[in-house]
């Protein structure tokens, strides 16, 4: 799990999850980024998700993704993938983050696709 990391001008922030992947035991989620607190301004945050070659889509069996602001979930999205790697089926959010914001992303999974490989990349800039 990844935290934020200030950018040498001041003016922005950034974070990256990497490859995050589990097992037969891993939750139905599984926690990419947590920021306990974005800092003393606003920002103007990017996230962009990543997801490896989809294994098991039958069922129900789809990964996603869940973005919660201060404990409350404001973008929660399980789509099915029609390419072998999803780059092109990627959604991008950007998002209002209040100063002194929880920010926290995690990973939606099925018990068919822990094993998945997934990710997401932060960038915040500050207003």
């Amino acid at each position: 799990m990844s935290s934020q990391v200030l950018l040498s001008g001041g003016n922005k922030w950034y974070s990256y999850s990497g490859i995050v992947f589990g097992d037969v035991s891993v939750p139905a989620s599984i926690n990419m980024v947590l920021i306990p607190n974005t800092g003393l301004r606003d920002s103007l945050v990017s996230i962009q998700p990543f997801y490896g070659k989809e294994n098991n889509t039958s069922g129900g069996n789809i990964l996603g993704i869940e973005v919660k602001l201060n404990d409350v979930t404001i973008i929660k999205q399980q789509s099915a993938v029609t390419h072998a790697y999803s780059v092109r089926n990627q959604t991008d959010f950007n998002i209002f983050v209040p100063r002194q914001s929880k920010l926290e992303i995690l990973s939606l999974n099925t018990s068919g696709n822990n094993v998945q490989e997934r990710g997401c990349t932060v960038l915040g800039y500050y207003l």
